[in-house]
């Protein structure tokens, strides 16, 4: 009998397999904050090839996250398949003479969004994320309206690694938060155990497809990164922080195209 599934594990059935292939698609809520670092920095943690834009500029964003596949609609039934939350870094750069991004460091809550970031690239670790829940009646919460404030944090290992607030100020719409607006290059790294060399080195960049954002509240925005000797986005910094940014978010990875990874001379 042939063993079934797109990931391990793979099984007669195939319905033990832990991530179908895409189309994937996401429906979430996000709370962001933008900030300059050290341009130095900065342009340490950039793949080869990639320019740094030279200013330091990066965001850092939480996201809580409904997921779905179409090859496999128990992650949008079950919650605890589909729904999780994520936090990430975001660098700015050149690739290719295009505008483009790039995750150092991102934390999800998740298993399958684990294994599925790591598939396209992404370099997720497992971590602890709260992030505030908007209402609509009562006083138990807050609503996404100006006057506002939103908070999230990430934990890893019992270290706060992140602590991020915005005040709602302004709506902005048709408006695209510097995070959202520049596609991320990412890194396919499988190392191979028979010696130094990867297996998989390549660049990935994700094919995006019914892409929407919603209204962006936006106002001021505070950002403190905590140390940890498990992890190093205190080296960011940040020098300064700037605007926050609040709102819905849903898009489409219907695949992805990947070139070799070519170091710099």
């Amino acid at each position: 009998m042939t063993l079934k599934g797109w990931t391990l594990p793979q099984s007669p059935t195939g319905r033990s397999s832990l991530l179908p292939p895409p189309p994937w698609h996401y429906s979430g809520e996000i709370i962001s904050a933008d900030f300059t670092a050290d341009p130095d920095q900065v342009a340490e943690l950039l793949p080869p090839g990639m320019i740094p834009m030279g200013d330091g500029s990066g965001s850092f964003v939480f996201a809580d996250w409904c997921s779905a596949a179409d090859r496999d609609p128990r992650i949008r039934d079950d919650p605890a398949m589909g729904q999780y939350r994520e936090a990430y870094c975001v660098l700015y750069g050149l690739f290719d003479d295009r505008k483009a991004s790039r995750i150092p460091y991102i934390w999800v809550d998740s298993e399958l969004s684990l294994v599925r970031g790591h598939v396209q690239g992404f370099p997720k670790k497992l971590g602890d994320i709260f992030m505030t829940r908007p209402v609509e009646l009562g006083r138990g919460g807050v609503r996404k309206a100006v006057g506002s404030r939103f908070a999230a944090h990430v934990s890893a290992l019992g270290r706060r690694l992140v602590t991020l607030g915005v005040t709602l100020e302004a709506t902005v719409e048709k408006f695209y938060p510097p995070s959202v607006a520049r596609p991320p290059l990412h890194t396919r790294l499988f190392p191979s155990v028979e010696g130094d060399e990867p297996s998989v080195y390549e660049f990935q960049r994700a094919r995006i497809a019914n892409f929407e954002i919603g209204t962006v509240f936006t106002g001021p925005a505070t950002l403190e990164f905590g140390p940890s000797e498990y992890n190093e986005i205190d080296a960011l910094g940040p020098v300064s922080v700037h605007k926050g940014y609040v709102h819905s978010m849903a898009f489409s990875v219907t695949g992805g195209s990947v070139q070799p990874v070519v170091p710099c001379p």
